[in-house]
């Protein structure tokens, strides 16, 4: 197996065992947003510090603010607005049925991948996004 897929293979994983971990939390007295204001506080401090033992701080200088903008805009999306829907769905939802449903963003991805950023459509992407999409429905 080649190393990208190995990768993809554990954050499979990593991230199949997180929404158990995040589901728990949310059962008890924590309202989503602040759950995910706890979640991203032990992300940033275990980042900058990191960032600092690898001696790489000095790289966030260099960035051009187009790219920190895209990236940065990315992560509001993702880790604040994203998450924030989610721990709302998982809050009083089922997590068998709200995380497969939030894990259909790889078919948006597509969408968006073919429609704003010129990438091809295959048979096999169309093929794939059928079957996501057939999945959703079943678990509608």
């Amino acid at each position: 197996m080649n190393k990208p897929f190995i990768f993809a293979l554990l954050t499979a994983v990593v991230w199949g065992l997180a929404p158990a971990f995040e589901k728990m939390g949310l059962d008890g007295k924590i309202d989503p947003f602040i759950g995910v204001v706890i979640r991203t506080i032990p992300i940033a401090l275990i980042t900058f510090v990191a960032l600092f033992f690898m001696g790489r701080a000095h790289e966030i200088v260099r960035i051009d603010l187009k790219s920190a903008l895209l990236v940065a805009t990315g992560g509001i999306l993702a880790g604040l607005v994203g998450q924030f829907l989610f721990y709302s769905a998982l809050k009083s939802g089922e997590a068998s049925v709200v995380v497969p449903v939030a894990a259909v963003y790889p078919l948006i991805a597509l969408v968006v991948s073919i429609v704003f950023l010129g990438e091809a459509i295959t048979w096999q992407k169309a093929v794939g996004a059928t079957l996501v999409a057939g999945g959703v429905m079943l678990l509608r």
